[in-house]
């Protein structure tokens, strides 16, 4: 397997893609990367070097059939995925997923960049994008096409997402993928309404955070209050921030309410709003919390 990924790496083109990685996901402009843009600018290039890849491990894999390819992968009967290389923010993959009719009750969208090139199979989709709207609503509007070997495709996901309708035959793309370097939470609007469903981290560094806060929060741990209020009162991700009020809300009352109400009155700040909301509802709820408030965090 590591004499198939040499003699890979060795074909004209597929090296300099992997070395390209480096410079794009470090935050370098696709531009700048020549034989990264070739890959999914130039028609017939991506399936080009995919072919060479799977000429030199297939080779091997018959007469080794227990290689194990040198890439991370996963498959669960309808999709499945080879991480080819990930450098900084990028990652390069090659993506497939089986003949099917999907639906979507809803639009994801992520604060990335993506290209994807298909090699291979047909399929009816929509490209979806936000036209108006804010953090709670969106409005769409969608575009219908086919994808078919040589189609070529450029995303910002913050405000556009791909759908597939109707898999017909095979679907293979190859996939390149940057977040940004501060991304934005991950949003999940409702295709009905536009309402926003959930969203999530942008970053595995803050998702993690975000299970240490829950984590803590579940222990009970008492003595993690004012860290908690310390990230909720931060600059950082909103939806990091989010959680860490929540947690100090549950683990000690008053210190998270005068949190809360600090958040509900700051100007330009983006959980202002929500903050309000659920401080009017937990007044409504518990009146007490203004005296609360009046005592321990007076204006």
């Amino acid at each position: 397997m590591k004499a198939a990924s040499d003699a890979w790496a060795a074909e004209a083109g597929a090296g300099d893609l992997i070395a390209e990685l480096r410079a794009f996901g470090d935050g370098a402009n696709l531009e700048d990367c020549p034989q990264l843009e070739a890959t999914f600018t130039q028609p017939g290039e991506a399936a080009r070097l995919m072919r060479l890849m799977s000429h030199h491990f297939c080779a091997e894999l018959a007469a080794h059939p227990f290689g194990q390819p040198p890439f991370r992968n996963g498959f669960d009967g309808n999709a499945g995925s080879i991480l080819l290389a990930r450098s900084g923010r990028a990652q390069l993959m090659v993506q497939a997923r089986e003949p099917a009719s999907l639906e979507h009750p809803g639009y994801i969208f992520t604060d990335s960049l993506r290209y994807d090139a298909v090699i291979g199979g047909r399929a009816e989709a929509r490209i979806m994008r936000i036209i108006d709207g804010d953090d709670q609503h969106a409005r769409f509007a969608s575009e219908a096409m086919v994808l078919e070997p040589g189609c070529l495709l450029a995303f910002d996901l913050a405000s556009e997402a791909l759908l597939i309708d109707r898999i017909d035959r095979r679907l293979v793309m190859l996939r390149l993928v940057r977040s940004r370097e501060n991304p934005r939470p991950m949003r999940d609007f409702d295709a009905l309404s536009g309402e926003m469903r959930q969203q999530c981290a942008g970053s595995l560094a803050t998702s993690r955070q975000e299970a240490i806060i829950a984590l803590l929060g579940r222990m009970q741990q008492a003595d993690a209050g004012p860290t908690f209020a310390r990230v909720a009162l931060d600059e950082g991700d909103t939806s990091l921030r989010w959680q860490a009020l929540r947690e100090c809300l549950a683990l000690d009352s008053a210190q998270g309410f005068c949190t809360l109400s600090t958040i509900a009155r700051r100007e330009g700040d983006p959980l202002a709003g929500s903050a309000g909301a659920l401080r009017a509802q937990l007044v409504e709820t518990y009146p007490q919390l203004l005296q609360v408030e009046a005592e321990q965090c007076p204006v």
